[in-house]
């Protein structure tokens, strides 16, 4: 698998399963949404920063993708932590960004059919805050 099988199952796929590290060092996936804007990758924590996925990656902890259906993790998150997984780095993308405009227009063509209070916590300023594009991994991680 290489980083562009990651960007392809973040732009096809609804639910991803991102699988981040808890401080004791066990694996963890959790189920979150995804956009592909010009072939870069993105993700927003619907929760802004108190989501623990997201504390967990800017605690510079490992990150990865299970490379299936991330909705099995809405289900199963063990079942998810079997997938192939994926590493990947993260940088933050600043709320005055262009790009957040884009990533806007994107959620709202990908996710045309949920709710809409899920697409609100998405477009919200706090979850734009925790916007961040997905990266090649960094050597040695």
């Amino acid at each position: 698998m290489s980083f562009t099988d990651v960007t392809n199952l973040l732009e096809k796929t609804q639910v991803v399963a991102i699988v981040t590290t808890r401080a004791n060092g066990d694996p963890v996936a959790t189920p979150i949404w995804s956009m592909v804007v010009d072939g870069e990758a993105y993700l927003r924590s619907a929760f802004g920063e108190s989501s623990w996925w997201y504390r967990h990656v800017r605690a510079g902890r490992p990150v990865a993708f299970a490379m299936g259906d991330g909705a099995i993790a809405e289900r199963d998150r063990d079942a998810a932590l079997a997938l192939p997984r994926e590493r990947v780095s993260t940088s933050e993308v600043t709320t005055g960004h262009p790009v957040q405009q884009l990533i806007d227009t994107e959620l709202l063509r990908k996710y045309a059919g949920a709710p809409q209070t899920s697409i609100d916590a998405m477009l919200s300023a706090e979850a734009r805050a925790c916007t961040l594009r997905v990266d090649v991994p960094s050597p040695g991680a």
